[in-house]
């Protein structure tokens, strides 16, 4: 079962590769979305895939991505549409 997650990420993510292990991570899971920073430099994730790889990448989210974030929030909302994504697009290289 495919499911969609679009979280919104605050505090300490600008600057700490955030985005960079977030795509990394979503790619060796194959899930697919949009991962970019907002003009208040909060992080965007919009992110689908198969129920279980997912879980595993809340997991990771959630436990702190980069080694020098000092401090993370999150709101988190479950969809059961899937928008149909293709790859996983950033706003980084």
């Amino acid at each position: 079962m495919k499911r969609r997650a679009h979280i919104h990420t605050y505090g300490d993510v600008n600057g700490v590769s955030f985005r960079f292990l977030v795509k990394q991570k979503a790619q060796s899971l194959g899930l697919k979305g949009i991962c970019k920073q907002n003009e208040e430099k909060e992080i965007i994730i919009d992110i689908e895939g198969n129920t279980k790889s997912l879980e595993e990448f809340l997991n990771y989210i959630l436990k702190g991505v980069s080694p020098v974030t000092k401090k993370n929030s999150f709101e988190i909302e479950f969809f059961e549409d899937i928008i149909g994504y293709t790859t996983l697009k950033t706003d980084i290289v």
